[in-house]
């Protein structure tokens, strides 16, 4: 008897999901967002996907006194 062939043969399998390249619709942001995002945007709050002023401002400090 013969012993089979124990070598690793890739295979070229890529899924259908990886093929398309249209990203999907975006869904709109549901009004209450939009309302509490302008709320915080007035109040100078920062918003979920801005610049953080205030995390900015720790880390540009020196870390150890100088």
């Amino acid at each position: 008897m013969t012993e089979p062939e124990r070598t690793w043969h890739r295979q070229a399998f890529i899924p259908a999901s990886r093929r398309e390249s249209v990203p999907p619709p975006s869904p709109a942001e549901p009004p209450i967002y939009q309302e509490l995002a302008l709320a915080w945007a007035a109040q100078g709050r920062t918003l979920p996907g801005g610049p953080d002023r205030e995390w900015k401002a720790v880390m540009t400090r020196p870390c150890w006194p100088v």
